[in-house]
C-alpha cells in the first residue's frame, strides 16, 4: 500500500512540474472536467524522467479520454479534439469516448467487444499495464489518477503484456513500433 502511495505521489510530482503538460491539463479541465489525459503522454514523461531526459510535449500525439453513453453521435469527442487543435496545434490530439468504443474497435480475429463499462474499465483492457494510466486535474488542482494495472510497472521501467484484450503477438508488435526498448535502454521486458 505505501508503494502504491509513493507511486502516486511521484506521479502527481512530475505531472505538475512539467509546464507544458500541466498547461493542458487545466485547459481541458476547464473545456471538458470529465475527460482524462491517458496512456502515452504519462508513460514517455515518466520513463523519460527515469532515464534523466528531456521531455518534450510538441509534436506529441495526446491522448484525451472520457466516457458519455449520451453522445452516440460523437459530437462531443470531434469538439473537443478540435479545440483541443486549435489551443495546442502543435500536438496530435487523439480523444476517444470510451463509451462508444464497441461500436468501432474489433480484436485483431475481427470479433466486437462488449461495451466498455466506465474508464477504468477501457484502461483495464489495454496492451500494456504501464500505458493503463489516465490523470485529470480537479476543480482543487488536485490530480486525480486512475491506474486499474496500478503504477508499479510504470515507476519499475517493465514493459508488461496485459492479456485483457490482445494477443501477446499485437503487443510485440507495439513493442517494435513504438521502439520503446530502443528509447529507454532501463526497460526490462517481462
Amino acid at each position: 500500500m505505501q508503494l502504491a502511495e509513493n507511486y502516486q505521489n511521484l506521479l502527481k510530482k512530475n505531472l505538475l512540474k512539467h509546464r507544458d503538460l500541466y498547461a493542458r491539463l487545466l485547459f481541458l479541465r476547464q473545456v471538458k472536467p470529465e475527460a482524462f489525459c491517458s496512456a502515452g503522454v504519462i508513460r514517455n514523461l515518466i520513463w523519460s524522467v527515469l532515464h534523466d531526459q528531456h521531455y518534450e510535449l510538441s509534436q506529441t500525439e495526446i491522448d484525451v479520454i472520457f466516457y458519455d453513453a449520451e453522445d452516440p453521435s460523437g459530437f462531443e469527442q470531434r469538439y473537443l479534439a478540435e479545440i483541443l487543435k486549435q489551443k495546442f496545434p502543435e500536438n496530435d490530439w487523439d480523444v476517444v469516448n470510451q463509451a462508444w468504443v464497441h461500436q468501432w474497435y474489433t480484436t485483431e480475429n475481427g470479433a466486437s467487444i462488449q461495451p466498455l463499462q466506465s474508464i477504468q474499465h477501457a484502461l483495464s483492457l489495454w496492451p500494456e499495464t504501464a500505458t493503463a494510466v489516465a490523470v485529470r486535474l480537479l476543480e482543487n488542482n488536485e490530480l486525480e489518477i486512475i491506474a486499474p494495472l496500478g503504477l508499479d510497472d510504470l515507476f519499475e521501467l517493465k514493459l508488461r503484456w496485459n492479456n485483457a484484450l490482445v494477443s501477446h503477438h499485437v503487443f510485440m508488435q507495439r513493442m517494435e513500433e513504438k521502439q520503446f526498448l530502443r528509447r529507454w535502454k532501463k526497460l526490462r521486458l517481462l
